[in-house]
């Protein structure tokens, strides 16, 4: 092999090692709908995290970020959590406030606007998934600082929402509320709080939900419909029926669907399947 070949070959390999690296940098995150927490100073760099998915919180969920923050002053910084999912066709957003309740999200298009503002930030990460995080500079565009803060981002829907941004300043708590893409009143369905040692820690809101309504039942064939009243959060619904021999029994021992609804502020409908026309029927919620 003559020198110009081999001094080709390394030309070659060179090559494909820079295609491999400017494939890889071109990458970016695709937003799921997993919650993030986003920390600034407004100079430096900001930090953006992946809590994973809303669902996944339980009282006392805890991230320990101390070695992602060791760089920055906790009692300056500024943070928050956001969030955003479309399920089943209800479209539901996530904030945190420094205890205000925020304004109802009235209708898809400001949730549109939301989610823009959310894709934009975790399109920073390499990939998506609970966990992952990155370093961006504060002065970015598409930074937790410019889209969430200073409001001079691609996207400021949560900066403009109501005048406040989802960020607390500091070793705090941060209120964090629900709300569904319908108008209805937000609510508080948890706090997070940063500890000094950058420990983030999650706490449920322990409230007992208003008692649902049946306003409405429908019978099709031998499919019962039962429609009632829900409340926008983390609250479970399920439906109970017996006939007229199990009504001296406890509510808690009628036999019940294995299928469930979470509240979203929304008349909700659940079905019972039976050849006896004659049911009786409760909704029970947690």
């Amino acid at each position: 092999m003559t020198n110009q070949d081999m001094t080709n070959k390394i030309k070659i390999a060179l090559l494909a090692t820079t295609v491999g690296l400017t494939l890889t940098s071109s990458q970016a995150a695709t937003y799921t709908g997993d919650l993030i927490v986003g920390f600034t100073t407004q100079t430096g760099n900001d930090l953006v995290y992946d809590l994973g998915a809303q669902s996944t919180l339980t009282n006392g969920s805890s991230w320990n970020l101390s070695a992602l923050l060791a760089g920055y002053n906790l009692d300056l910084v500024n943070w928050g959590v956001i969030g955003d999912k479309n399920v089943s066709g209800i479209r539901t957003a996530w904030i945190t406030t420094d205890g205000i309740v925020p304004s109802p999200v009235p209708n898809l298009n400001a949730w549109g606007n939301l989610d823009n503002a959310t894709g934009t930030i975790i399109q920073n990460m390499p990939s998506g998934g609970a966990g992952q995080s990155v370093l961006i500079d504060s002065a970015a565009a598409n930074s937790w600082n410019k889209e969430t803060l200073d409001g001079l981002g691609s996207f400021t829907s949560y900066q403009s929402f109501k005048g406040n941004t989802p960020n607390v300043a500091g070793k705090t708590s941060a209120t964090f509320f629900s709300m569904v893409a319908n108008g209805s009143t937000p609510v508080n369905i948890g706090t997070f709080t940063l500890s000094g040692s950058g420990t983030l820690t999650f706490n449920v809101v322990s409230a007992n939900p208003p008692v649902p309504q049946i306003v409405a039942i429908t019978r099709t064939n031998t499919t019962s419909y039962i429609s009632f009243t829900t409340t926008n959060g983390s609250f479970t619904y399920k439906l109970y029926f017996t006939n007229a021999a199990g009504l001296t029994a406890a509510v808690s021992n009628w036999p019940s669907p294995v299928t469930t609804v979470i509240g979203n502020g929304l008349t909700n409908t659940l079905q019972n399947i039976s050849t006896d026309a004659n049911q009786f029927y409760r909704i029970g919620v947690q």
